[in-house]
């Protein structure tokens, strides 16, 4: 049966919409799971679009937790250096999305997030983000169940917000709490390869 060239269109069409819906995905190897390629975040009127970077898995020993995402707006390009430090400075958009592949006990939560914080700052600096510090703890109440998702958002002023398991916490704003919570994963210290995650920029 021949088609008539409309319909050939269509497919043509058809074929290149599934192509494009395809590539705006991206799968994280270690656990399958699949994020978006770009997200878009509003704030008091204004829209930020945020682009990929890369995807990492943050293990405990060889026991997969979570995979993680981070996205940025207009992000950096060059060396892993200029990448970093681009990152960690205050002025764009950018956010971390978790998904859990595991349970995880809120204590264990809290308790990892409170090493991160001291191990990502000096002595005096966590002396000054202690109170932005106790009130990010408490945004964890319940234990983490398996398919959970964490968003944390930094946006330009040093507004971090945090959206856990669907629920919108009180935004902090704290420019140097943002950038030592960003640096738990995107330090020198990182807790997961950071490398992974500014894969698609470093050049």
């Amino acid at each position: 049966m021949k088609l008539r060239p409309s319909a050939l269109t269509a497919i043509a069409v058809l074929s290149c919409t599934t192509a494009m819906f395809a590539q705006e995905t991206v799968k994280e190897n270690s656990t399958g799971k699949v994020f978006p390629a770009t997200v878009t975040i509003t704030q008091e009127g204004k829209s930020y679009s945020l682009a990929l970077t890369g995807t990492a898995v943050r293990k405990k020993l060889i026991i997969k937790v979570y995979a993680i995402a981070h996205y940025m707006q207009d992000p950096p390009a060059g060396s892993a250096k200029d990448v970093f430090a681009g990152i960690l400075t205050d002025g764009k958009a950018k956010q971390i999305t978790m998904q859990f592949v595991r349970e995880v006990g809120v204590d264990k939560i809290r308790t990892a997030y409170h090493d991160g914080f001291q191990d990502n700052a000096g002595k005096d600096e966590y002396a000054a983000i202690t109170p932005f510090v106790d009130q990010f703890l408490g945004y964890f109440g319940s234990d983490v169940k398996e398919g959970d998702v964490f968003v944390l958002r930094w946006l330009p002023g040093g507004v971090v917000q945090a959206q856990v398991q669907g629920v919108e916490k009180p935004a902090i704003t704290n420019s140097q709490f943002a950038r030592v919570l960003w640096s738990i994963w995107l330090g020198e210290d990182a807790i997961v390869d950071r490398e992974d995650l500014v894969s698609r920029c470093v050049k």
